[in-house]
C-alpha cells in the first residue's frame, strides 16, 4: 500500500494575508507620523531656543594691529566676536565681507562685549600702515575692530588649524587675477564666543544662500550676546599657539 501523498501547495488564506498586509501598512504609517512629528518638534525647539554648535577651540594668537600695537586674541576673552580673512588688494569679495562686517558693527558695535577682527592673508604686503590707510578709505575706522597682520606662515597655519578656514591659493592666471584678485581664499565669517570657541562659519558671500547665512549669523550672535552659558573649557589665555 502506498503512503498518502502530501500536497506541496501552501494553504492560502486570503483573510490572514490581507490582515498581515494591513498590519504592516499601519505600522509604516504610524512610524512615519511619529518620525515626522519628532522631527518637527525638534526643529521647532531649535528655532525657539537656538544654540550654535562648537566647531573648535582657539589657542592664543599674537599679531600686529593696524596702529602698530601688538595684540592677542586672549584680550577678547569675555566678548562675542566675528572674524574675517581678507587682504587690502582684493578687488571684490573682501570689500563685500567688510561691508557685511560693517553692517554687524552698526547693529552690535555699541556693546562693550562685541568685537570684529579682520586678519590679513597677505601680511607681506598688508603692513600696518597699508591696513590703516585702507580702513580710512573704506569708512571702517572703529575702536572695536582690529585689522591684523604679522608673519605670513604663522597666520596661515593658524587660520587653517584653529578657525578651520580653507587654505590660501595664489592665482597665476593674469585674467583671473584681474577679475578675482591675487588669491583664492575662504570668504566665510567665523563667530567666536566669550571663551574662544568657534561656534559657526557663515558663507555670507555665497551668491545663492548668502542672505540665509547672514540671517543665521545674526541669530547666533544674538543668542551668544543674550544667553549665559556655563564655561566648558580653559580660558583662551591659558592655551598656547
Amino acid at each position: 500500500m502506498k503512503p498518502p501523498e502530501v500536497s506541496e501547495d501552501i494553504n492560502f488564506n486570503p483573510v490572514v494575508w490581507w490582515a498581515t498586509i494591513a498590519g504592516i501598512c499601519i505600522i509604516i504609517i504610524f512610524g512615519s507620523v511619529f518620525v515626522t512629528s519628532s522631527y518637527l518638534k525638534q526643529s521647532r525647539q531649535a528655532m525657539e531656543n537656538p544654540r550654535p554648535g562648537y566647531l573648535s577651540k582657539l589657542t592664543d594668537f599674537n599679531a600686529i594691529n593696524r596702529d602698530g600695537s601688538d595684540v592677542a586674541l586672549s584680550e577678547l576673552e569675555g566678548k562675542v566676536w566675528v572674524a574675517g580673512y581678507q587682504y587690502t588688494d582684493c578687488p571684490s569679495g573682501c570689500l563685500g565681507m567688510a561691508s557685511v562686517m560693517k553692517s554687524l558693527h552698526e547693529q552690535y558695535g555699541d556693546r562693550d562685549d562685541f568685537f570684529l577682527v579682520s586678519v590679513s592673508l597677505n601680511p607681506v604686503e598688508d603692513t600696518p600702515e597699508k591696513l590703516d590707510s585702507w580702513v580710512g578709505e573704506h569708512g571702517v575706522d572703529e575702536p572695536n575692530w582690529w585689522f591684523l597682520t604679522g608673519d605670513e606662515q604663522y597666520i596661515r597655519d593658524y587660520m587653517i588649524r584653529n578657525f578651520k578656514f580653507f587654505g590660501v591659493v595664489e592665482n597665476t592666471d593674469p585674467a583671473l587675477i584681474a577679475s578675482e584678485g591675487k588669491f583664492a581664499h575662504d570668504q566665510r565669517l567665523a563667530l567666536v564666543d566669550r571663551q574662544g570657541h568657534v561656534r559657526g562659519l557663515y558663507d555670507v558671500m555665497d551668491t545663492e544662500r548668502g542672505d540665509a547665512f547672514l540671517q543665521k549669523l545674526n541669530q547666533d550672535i544674538r543668542y551668544l550676546l543674550t544667553t549665559a552659558e556655563e564655561p566648558v573649557s580653559s580660558p583662551l589665555s591659558e592655551l598656547k599657539p
